[in-house]
């Protein structure tokens, strides 16, 4: 069973984590949520400047980006403008131009962008983390009950794109590879854990298809999974190993 850990824990960038040590899903999804807030830094391209006494505002693109985002969860796509957007964040429209060549440029950046932050960059993460199968599987369930950050919509930005897919080839182009890369490494995880392919692929789509469940459920503000949920899925997941 899976112990429940203080939420108050300290955690740190760079703290090892064996791979023996026993680690609550609460726990590793704190570890995995702290480092990947750790790594959106000025280093990797995050990050405005801000000059108060000039009042000149530079931003980066991913500040755009962002901005796009939080457009997008609170109006819809129609929202994601250029004049709506400079205004939101109190810039001229040069700013924008200075990053992107057009709207349609904008939104392309924006599902590069989740595509990266939402799945390639958490696999890495996990994988970094190190561990059993079990123990990273737990890592995941553990972005699932967080869900995306609150600068990219939080619960909420996962169901919206979804939608946005239905009106948008870009966007339903984008979440079929994010669809994807997550049941393959899901598969590639219940594999390593010593399911055989057929099985492994059908424990990836259930825990895959429960956490977009999860994050819609919570996006309207209940909570109907628990963590005794998850482990009780897992545990049944890998009892054939």
């Amino acid at each position: 069973a899976i112990a429940i850990m203080p939420m108050h824990v300290a955690i740190t960038p760079n703290r090892t984590i064996s791979a023996s040590t026993t680690l609550s899903i609460r726990y590793r999804m704190e570890s995995v949520v702290y480092r990947l807030l750790f790594v959106n830094t000025v280093a990797y391209g995050k990050g405005a400047l801000f000059n108060m006494t000039t009042k000149t505002i530079d931003l980066s693109k991913t500040d755009w980006i962002e901005a796009g985002f939080q457009a997008l969860i609170t109006s819809g796509p129609t929202a994601v403008s250029v004049e709506p957007l400079a205004r939101q964040l109190g810039v001229t429209k040069g700013s924008f131009y200075w990053h992107f060549k057009n709207r349609t440029m904008l939104h392309e950046e924006m599902l590069n962008h989740w595509e990266t932050v939402s799945t390639e960059r958490i696999i890495e993460l996990v994988e970094s983390t190190g561990g059993t199968a079990r123990e990273k599987l737990e890592q995941l369930v553990g972005f699932a009950l967080h869900a995306s950050p609150g600068k990219y919509g939080g619960a909420r930005a996962e169901g919206v794109l979804r939608a946005w897919a239905a009106s948008s080839e870009r966007a339903r182009k984008m979440l079929a590879r994010i669809d994807k890369r997550r049941r393959a490494y899901l598969t590639k995880l219940f594999k390593e854990a010593g399911l055989e392919v057929p099985a492994a692929r059908h424990a990836a789509d259930i825990v895959y298809l429960a956490s977009i469940g999860a994050q819609t459920a919570r996006s309207t503000g209940h909570t109907i999974d628990h963590l005794s949920t998850w482990d009780h899925l897992l545990d049944r997941l890998l009892e054939q190993t």
